[in-house]
């Protein structure tokens, strides 16, 4: 407990921008937790839009259109645990963090931010590339912006799983080993397939205001927003991210207040999964 709560006043004395450099360089050193995970996502669901057939393709992917794959590649990028157990994923500064408030914020908010550059920019250079020829410059512009931004969003809210259903990570002999724990395997099996469900509504929460506004704003006859419709629409979409992440934000911040002991005992149970 000593180490944390050394780590815990170190997190005190540094800025937030030297928080996000330190999470950065967590995320891009051995064993690559992070950027595995979100590779592996992306190469899923890449190879479920371009490989189901119509019929489930259709049924798996509610949003059709030329900008639809960038948006759900970036909600399946995030629908991991690095997004929703935040806690259990980076366990030795998650313990550091618990007993301060603030140190908690900065710490969150700085993983989110790292998260969401990994995933947003990328997705928006997809964007990019796809929309340059069958779509108006403008829209496709807006698309982009929408998509770095939308992680922002997403990600305080999806950490609200992690703090309130954690579970270390185990390598799967360990969770071989322990498989005559059903209700502990059961657990880690739903957790880990529980974001799929539940970041992808995240998102539509985001999206859904802006889906209101534009099916009144439509004109019938056009079937389709015009440029500063569009870029009304994607504003709006960006405001309410930012919105929503910031309430998230605060909202982890009373789950950190309220969960402390347990959180705290939970990872320090060397037999917990």
């Amino acid at each position: 407990m000593m180490r944390g709560m050394r780590g815990a006043s170190a997190l005190r004395q540094v800025s937030f921008w030297g928080a996000v450099t330190e999470t950065y360089r967590r995320v891009f050193r051995p064993p690559w937790e992070v950027p595995a995970a979100l590779i592996g996502n992306a190469l899923l669901m890449t190879a479920a839009w371009f490989l189901l057939p119509p019929g489930v393709h259709d049924w798996l992917f509610a949003l059709h259109g030329p900008l639809a794959f960038p948006v759900l590649l970036a909600t399946w990028m995030l629908a991991d645990t690095p997004s929703t157990n935040v806690v259990g994923h980076d366990r030795r500064t998650a313990l550091s963090v618990l007993n301060d408030g603030a140190a908690f914020r900065t710490w969150l908010t700085a993983r989110c931010l790292v998260l969401a550059s990994l995933v947003g920019p990328p997705c928006a250079v997809i964007a990019l590339v796809m929309g340059v020829k069958g779509q108006h410059p403008v829209k496709v512009v807006a698309a982009c912006v929408v998509l770095v931004i939308l992680p922002l969003g997403i990600l305080p809210v999806a950490a609200w799983l992690g703090l309130v259903f954690p579970y270390n990570l185990r390598p799967l002999r360990w969770r071989w080993q322990h498989r005559s724990d059903r209700r502990m395997t059961i657990r880690w099996v739903v957790l880990l397939v529980v974001p799929y469900v539940v970041v992808p509504a995240i998102a539509a929460a985001v999206i859904l205001p802006s889906i209101v506004v534009a099916q009144w704003l439509v004109d019938a006859s056009a079937h389709q927003l015009t440029e500063p419709q569009f870029v009304a629409d994607a504003l709006m979409i960006c405001a309410t991210a930012l919105a929503i992440g910031w309430l998230g934000l605060w909202v982890a911040g009373r789950l950190r207040q309220r969960s402390q002991d347990r959180l705290t005992t939970y990872l320090l149970d060397s037999d917990a999964g």
